[in-house]
């Protein structure tokens, strides 16, 4: 026999609160936003990938706002099909305007830390998705997983 763990649906319902709120919080004092950040389809991420590596392949997609998108709340944790939980972010809509054509590998949320937001949660497209005319675009929901049980 192995031991191993088990998250009850209250641990995953009280551990994935708690990570909502370190990343965004509009009733906070003050308010604590996240940023949601897109990288151009050069970078191949992986657990090596740093924090610096991704601002340098920022995507510069015309319109985007400089930092990225405010990540501003997540809703109440609700059970996953799978097991766990999962929080999700305000919807962000990503839209072309004008200039050059982008390709867009992913994004990664940076949380509110300072001096300099960190890392906490990273998205690779595939496929990847290219922006290059009015009414290209795409809406991003953040959906982050906790609490899930191994079988």
């Amino acid at each position: 026999m192995a031991d191993r763990v088990v998250y009850t649906k209250e641990a995953a319902i009280a551990g994935a609160s708690v990570i909502a709120l370190s990343i965004a919080d509009s009733g906070a004092s003050p308010p604590v936003v996240a940023k949601l950040r897109l990288f151009d389809e050069t970078l191949t991420v992986d657990q090596d990938t740093t924090e610096a590596a991704l601002a340098a392949a920022e995507t510069t997609l015309v319109g985007y706002p400089v930092g990225g998108y405010d990540i501003t709340d997540f809703a109440a944790p609700v059970f996953a099909p799978l097991g766990g939980v999962v929080i999700t972010s305000n919807i962000i809509n990503v839209a072309y305007a004008s200039g050059t054509p982008v390709t867009i590998g992913g994004y990664w949320i940076e949380d509110a830390s300072t001096p300099t937001g960190k890392d906490r949660y990273c998205v690779v497209f595939d496929p990847k998705r290219t922006l290059a005319a009015v009414g290209d675009g795409f809406p991003i929901v953040v959906q982050m997983g906790y609490g899930a049980n191994a079988v």
